[in-house]
């Protein structure tokens, strides 16, 4: 202990774990959520990955109103920061936090009818049959709020299953990138041919400048509270990492930044990593085997046995 830093890494993952019950344990409703992508194996249970949230500013104001329904109180359970607590957006197609316009206006409500002023010469009929009116009109508008009411709740219902089968869908689609990409890694070749150093070279044109080794660095991190920063942490790795696995330790750094879903009309490079280093092979149909036809000899030898043993009962 130097001051009031811990420069055991031992201790200090141990107290940086303990932080993190106590918050939750004190604070059920916090989202607990990974800043550093690690295999679907090795995530803390029930936490999200980083392509499951978008991180929020923290406000000005600590009692400022939610700057969005879907925002939420989150704590880092893995990377950078592990033990903060932040505010994430849980939706991905918030109208708040994406360039998305919502188009669908809140309908407005119809004012219920009002009684007619009473006229000055009106008869006890007359005042009867206004009254009669008004609690029909009445009737009419109840129950056609009612029937909007059912209708919304219909819509609504059918929004949130389309919304969950969506969620469902991609949760699904993000565990089979994260698949593909350690296959990508395991199956990388030794040496270079030209297309896979081609396919390379256009990874580093697209490699983001400033966190392309965040992931690289928490794979070959010991400690999950790791001290060292990128940098070290990767430039040790690459010292003792042996020579056929030196690829798959490039493809590690820069392909590590598109596992998350491609947005809309942009290249999706994990999938052209795929055909690139690790094709799938082609399924083998086998021929379908015909079942043996009997012949005709055999037929014939059956039906004089049979004739033989029924003359042998007579």
């Amino acid at each position: 202990m130097q001051g009031d830093q811990c420069h055991d890494g031992t201790c200090f993952q141990s107290k940086i774990a303990a932080h993190i019950d106590r918050e939750i344990a004190a604070r059920p409703e916090l989202v607990q959520i990974e800043t550093a992508w690690r295999s679907p194996k090795e995530q803390r249970p029930g936490a999200l990955n980083r392509n499951q949230y978008r991180e929020l500013a923290e406000p000005d104001n600590p009692d400022a109103e939610p700057p969005c329904p879907s925002s939420k109180a989150a704590i880092i359970v893995f990377g950078k920061q592990v033990g903060r607590t932040v505010t994430v957006c849980l939706d991905e197609e918030c109208p708040v936090h994406t360039n998305h316009v919502q188009t669908d206006a809140a309908e407005p409500v119809e004012p219920p009818p009002v009684m007619p002023d009473v006229p000055e010469a009106e008869t006890e009929e007359e005042a009867v049959q206004r009254q009669a009116e008004h609690e029909q009109r009445m009737a009419d508008y109840h129950a056609e709020q009612k029937r909007k009411e059912e209708e919304r709740k219909a819509e609504f219902e059918r929004q949130q299953k389309e919304y969950e089968a969506e969620q469902a869908r991609r949760e699904k689609q993000r565990k089979a990138r994260a698949a593909t990409f350690e296959r990508i890694i395991e199956q990388a070749p030794a040496s270079f041919n030209a297309d896979q150093l081609r396919f390379l070279l256009r990874l580093l044109v697209n490699v983001n400048p400033y966190d392309f080794l965040e992931e690289a660095a928490t794979h070959y991190s010991i400690d999950e509270n790791e001290q060292r920063s990128d940098d070290e942490v990767v430039l040790a790795a690459l010292s003792s990492i042996a020579d056929e696995k030196l690829i798959g330790f490039a493809l590690r750094i820069v392909l590590s930044d598109h596992i998350g879903i491609p947005q809309e009309n942009t290249p999706d490079l994990l999938i052209e990593a795929e055909h690139v280093f690790a094709p799938k092979k082609p399924k083998v149909v086998k021929p379908r085997s015909t079942p043996a036809r009997k012949s005709k000899s055999g037929a014939v030898k059956s039906v004089a046995k049979k004739d033989a043993s029924v003359k042998k009962a007579a």
